[in-house]
């Protein structure tokens, strides 16, 4: 099963203590956890999930994942984090994406899935699962090459800075090198968003260019930034 998570990106400890409870209940339940009595942080926090509480729900989903005093179940971990994710909760968005992404149990895996998760945990704020798309995006993945558009297009700013073609011609190329194969040719005045840098070259994605459904590489002396058009 995925104990897996531990060790990844979020702790189960450390964001137990987002929990909106009374300080209280806050308290007893976090010192039950750090002395491993997760069963009484179990008795704590399952009435709030039960109530609504979008971050017991999301703890509580943690708990069935790594079996924390419960037996593994990632399809009750999944349940109890769509709960969450409902209610806007990005670190439960994130986790149904890792799941998913991963499919080590008994929510087979969908890569698909995985990226509408970590696009709307994206949009709620979450670093890592914006960091996850976009090297998704920069290796042109091929489950999100053709969403590459769309994405970008209602999420910009997440991604990369849009910046303008300056020279009377810009080739677009495959990867970061004058060999490299012209996948297009950009005009002065063309938008670029740029997502990486690496010395002279960026990569990114031609927003006006839907034909070029996957990142590529441009000189970038060659760009300016919108604040500097004339």
């Amino acid at each position: 099963m995925i104990n897996k998570f531990s060790i990844t990106l979020l702790s189960f400890l450390s964001l137990a203590v987002s929990i909106d409870v009374t300080a209280n209940d806050l308290d007893y339940a976090v010192n039950a956890m750090r002395t491993g009595d997760f069963a009484e942080a179990y008795c704590i926090i399952r009435p709030l999930a039960e109530a609504g509480d979008a971050d017991a729900q999301y703890n509580i989903g943690w708990m069935y994942l790594n079996g924390y005093g419960l037996r593994v179940n990632d399809s009750l971990a999944l349940q109890w984090w769509e709960k969450a994710s409902q209610q806007g909760n990005a670190d439960a968005s994130f986790s149904i994406g890792m799941l998913y992404s991963l499919g080590d149990g008994e929510v087979p895996k969908d890569t698909s899935k995985a990226i509408d998760y970590y696009l709307l945990s994206a949009e709620n704020g979450q670093e890592d699962a914006v960091a996850i798309l976009k090297s998704m995006m920069l290796v042109n993945n091929k489950f999100i090459r053709g969403r590459l558009h769309s994405i970008t297009k209602r999420n910009a700013s997440l991604f990369g800075v849009n910046r303008q073609v300056k020279a009377r011609k810009l080739n677009a190329r495959k990867g970061p090198s004058t060999e490299s194969k012209v996948l297009a040719a950009l005009l002065k005045g063309d938008s670029f968003l740029e997502m990486e840098k690496q010395g002279k070259w960026s990569q990114g994605l031609i927003p006006g260019n839907e034909d070029i459904d996957q990142t590529v590489w441009v000189y970038n002396p060659l760009l300016q930034d919108l604040s500097e058009e004339q």
